[in-house]
């Protein structure tokens, strides 16, 4: 027994031991925290102008040239090290609170230098001879320039980027995701019967549209289209209105997010000389999406292929109604904006506030995450996107027919907006209010994902519980009931 007693005193002192190391460990885990940097450094890579670039630490402060070099940095978890941006960098809205540079096409060095980097990213606007590379090459810190013209660009510079900081596999997960997606586009455009002809709209007046060699174009030709002014010699084109309207698009698509630049299908109806007998317009056909998406070569360009192959061939991708619409704050300054979306979803969309302008992007949707058995779904999906989400918030109203209620069987009473929780993966209900008049539901939302209208199955009437009150007043009528028929009974005896 005495025996068995030390062995137990030796196993707890040795518990004790095992906790206390423990607890060590657990906290220098806590004070100093551990990164994953998955390479051995110095690393020499290869950037766009084909400089041989030796870094010789993990970068532990960057500062970032240009939005998409920001964007790509931020997207390979790097945002933490990020000690200075442009000043047009605004995503995430983190990089919003970054020191600025003042001058993103010609950098001031000692500005730069003030912000003690161990790494420079820059997006070179001019091509090879840029000589910002070789102000800033003087600073003796090293410098990596980007220039991409292509999505297999982009996704080489993320590989670039990662490498030089030590995050090769997020780069190569993320860019192996990206080209997912894009090959999900290209490989559904590819044999499209019908390949719509496209304005894209930069300015007006006088008119700025693009050629060959800019992102849109790039778009537009990968979602399955053609870019009216394909043949261009130049990548930015100046033509008149007669040269336009004469090429008659079928599809007009124009920025949002150019200061100072908000057209929309009316504005462009009331132009005249021919404007209004442009078959776009004519038939509505005209879309805005976020500049953000369309013109920075980072991970977000493939939001907006998607959004352009969307607006080209919603036959291809399920869309039965896209419409974007412009989140102007000036405006929502003094006034709520709504969108009515009508299609095979009747939705209405109340703009309550938005921390900056871009393009909301809806979409009705045929297919969406599949609905739980014990829910029923009423209509169809809405997908809601954002160029710019932050601060975002805005009432939904989803409508119904009551007559379609009855038809699938769902309690009218039940009826909620629910989201899709992407984190979660499942369908989660808003704080909902149902309208039995108007025959309408609306929730608040402060978040973009896939909306539906879905409702609980009417109860079984053998199953639903009956009120006690009503089993009493029962109860006593057939007592009542007894009572007389033996009074009468006995009466005639």
């Amino acid at each position: 027994m005495k025996s068995f007693d030390t062995k137990v005193t030796n196993l707890i002192k040795k518990l004790r031991l095992s906790i206390l190391i423990g607890l060590i460990v657990l906290a220098g885990l806590t004070v100093f925290k551990v990164e994953h940097v998955d390479a051995d450094f110095p690393v020499t890579v290869v950037d766009d102008f084909g400089r041989a670039v030796t870094i010789p630490n993990a970068p532990a402060r960057i500062v970032c040239i240009s939005p998409s070099v920001t964007e790509m940095v931020y997207a390979l978890g790097l945002g933490d090290k990020v000690v200075g941006v442009d000043i047009y960098s605004d995503y995430p809205t983190e990089a919003i609170h970054k020191r600025r540079i003042s001058n993103i096409y010609n950098p001031d060095p000692e500005e730069v230098a003030a912000l003690k980097p161990d790494l420079i990213i820059m997006y070179s606007f001019y091509g090879l001879g840029d000589p910002n590379v070789e102000n800033l090459e003087r600073l003796g810190i090293p410098l990596i320039v980007t220039l991409p013209t292509t999505f297999d660009d982009v996704f080489r510079d993320l590989l670039l980027i990662g490498n030089a900081t030590g995050r090769s596999s997020e780069a190569e997960a993320l860019t192996k995701v990206l080209k997912e997606r894009v090959k999900r586009i290209t490989d559904l455009t590819y044999n499209a019967t019908h390949k719509p002809k496209v304005y894209f709209e930069v300015w007006y007046p006088p008119i700025y549209t693009v050629g060959p060699g800019s992102w849109p174009h790039h778009l537009i030709e990968i979602a399955g289209g053609v870019n009216i002014f394909g043949d261009a010699p130049t990548s930015w084109v100046n033509p008149t209105d007669e040269e336009v309207i004469g090429k008659n698009p079928d599809i007009i698509i124009s920025v949002r997010g150019m200061p100072g630049y908000y057209e929309t299908l009316e504005t462009m109806r009331n132009r005249g000389s021919g404007w209004e007998e442009v078959s776009a317009i004519k038939n509505g056909k005209v879309y805005f999406i976020d500049e953000s998406l369309i013109g920075r070569p980072g991970p977000r360009l493939v939001n907006g292929l998607e959004v352009v192959a969307g607006i080209l061939h919603p036959e291809l991708f399920n869309v039965t109604n896209t419409l974007t619409f412009d989140l102007n704050t000036a405006e929502l300054r003094f006034s709520t904006q709504t969108l009515t979306l009508q299609s095979l979803v009747r939705a209405d969309i109340e703009i309550l506030k938005a921390a900056n302008n871009g393009s909301l992007i809806v979409s009705a949707l045929l297919d969406g995450p599949e609905v739980p058995r014990n829910l029923k779904l009423v209509g169809n999906y809405l997908k809601i996107e954002c160029g710019a989400p932050q601060g975002l918030m805005f009432i939904l109203k989803v409508y119904y027919q009551k007559s379609e209620l009855e038809a699938l069987g769902v309690d009218e009473n039940s009826l909620k907006i629910y989201h899709w929780d992407e984190e979660k993966q499942k369908w989660s209900p808003l704080e909902s209010v149902v309208n039995k008049n108007e025959g309408y539901v609306k929730a608040i939302v402060d978040h973009l994902t896939y909306f539906a209208l879905i409702g609980e199955p009417k109860p079984d009437v053998w199953g639903t519980p009956i009120p006690l009150w009503a089993v009493l007043v029962v109860a006593a009528v057939i007592l009542s009931l007894t009572c007389t028929a033996s009074y009468m009974i006995s009466r005639k005896r």
